[in-house]
This record gives C-alpha cells, structure tokens and sequence, in this order.
C-alpha cells in the first residue's frame, strides 16, 4: 500500500495549508511525515536543522528564538525539504543567517520559498485588497515580523 507522501508530491501536499492565515507549518510537516522539535538548547548560532530520521525525516527548530523567528526556521527547512530533499544527505544546519553547508543560490531558494510558504501571494494580496491592512496588520494576520511582510510586499508590488 502506497503512503501519502508516494501518493502525492510535497508541493501537491502543501497546496491545501496555503489557503489560510497564518499558514499552519505543523500541520504541513505532519502531512509530509516530518517531525518537528524545539530545542532550546540549541547553540545560539544555529537557527534550524533538517536530518534523516529513519526512513524520514526530523526538523529542529532553535526554541530559544522568538515565535515569529522559529516559524521563519519551520518554513526555511521545509524549503529544503520540498525543493532540495535529494541534496540534504545526513543534514543540514542553517546558522542565524540561514547558510549552511550548502550554496549561497540554494539557500537563496530556500529563503525565497520560505516566504512563499508562510505568506502565500494570492492569499496577501486578498488580504491586502480586502482589509486595506497596514504592513503589522498584515504582518499579525501571518504571524510574521513586521520586516518580513514589508519585504513581501514590496516583492509582489503592493503598498506603497
């Protein structure tokens, strides 16, 4: 019997947690079968990792960072999970900067799909034509900082 995961691709599993504000990255990573731990006893230069956990795998979050940071982290390894999963071999740690191990254009990507994971293009600009929100606002309804909406929006051309 085949599993979720052979049944549909991680793109095609995290279309439907993309509909909604703020975007539920636990439930993403359970859907894909990938544990989720906080340590907050993490060294304080690593932001997150992804590793091999058996036969699948397990992202760590620094739990020591605030809220906002740790969602950023969820989504940035979930990144390389969806996009680089064939080049994390035993792992990946991504320091407060988010580099790692890996190329300045791979964690670009990852950075870039984070964004688009937790604040979905549609789903912002329905929420900015909508509401007529002020970037906190907006940044409150995605659970993100205030820097990463501002940055967001100006990527998709809205506001001023």
């Amino acid at each position: 019997m085949a599993t979720l995961i052979e049944d549909r691709s991680p793109i095609e599993i995290a279309a439907p947690f993309l509909s909604s504000a703020p975007v539920d990255l636990e439930g993403l990573a359970q859907a894909l079968g990938i544990a989720v731990v906080r340590d907050s006893w993490m060294e304080s230069e690593v932001a997150g990792k992804i590793e091999r956990q058996g036969s699948g795998y397990r992202i760590t979050v620094n739990g020591s960072e605030n809220a906002r940071r740790q969602r950023f982290t969820l989504a940035h390894e979930l990144a390389h999970y969806i996009l680089h999963r064939d080049l994390i071999g035993d792992g990946i740690t991504d320091s407060v900067m988010y580099r790692s191990s890996m190329s300045d254009d791979i964690e670009r990507q990852a950075n870039r799909f984070a964004a688009d994971l937790l604040m979905p293009a549609g789903l912002v600009r329905q929420k900015f034509r909508s509401f007529s929100r002020a970037i906190a606002e907006l940044a409150a309804v995605f659970d993100v900082s205030t820097e990463a909406m501002r940055i967001r929006m100006k990527d998709l051309r809205l506001g001023a």
